[in-house]
């Protein structure tokens, strides 16, 4: 029984880990924008959740040189917390970080930065990436 409470104990002081650059899919957002985008302006076009099998995130980040969707596709959510879906939901931010957690180890939260709409948390036990080159599907967003 002590181990275990040392154990629960560690995952709570666990500093969490930045690992967008390093998500699976992530080379495709180097090769696409020669960089990893902090999303910064981005909007979220589209978020379908599941509860068996894989849950999407669809974010138009804001660079009109080179447009494209990007998909952050979630299996085995955990936990979420998200607020204020509008109309338009532009982030301030997107950043993916390995936590540890009481329940269920380590896994993957990505959170969304507050600007205008949506923000909030998405945790999952594993994130990958996919980039759709293009302009937004959705024929909204104008860049």
């Amino acid at each position: 029984m002590i181990f275990w409470r040392k154990k629960k104990q560690a995952l709570e002081e666990e500093e969490p880990v930045d690992v967008l650059a390093e998500l699976p899919g992530s080379d495709k957002l180097r090769e696409w924008f020669g960089y990893v985008p902090d999303f910064h302006d981005g909007e979220i076009i589209g978020l379908s959740l599941a509860r068996s099998g894989p849950s999407i995130l669809r974010v138009y980040p804001y660079d009109p040189k080179k447009p494209a969707v990007v998909d952050f596709i979630f299996d085995e959510i955990t936990d979420l917390s998200l607020e204020d879906f509008s109309q338009q939901n532009v982030v301030s931010l997107l950043t993916a970080k390995r936590v540890a957690t009481k329940s269920f180890g380590h896994v993957i939260r990505v959170t969304l930065g507050p600007c205008y709409g949506i923000a909030g948390t998405i945790e999952a036990k594993r994130v990958r990436i996919e980039v759709v080159p293009g302009k937004s599907p959705d024929g909204i967003s104008q860049w």
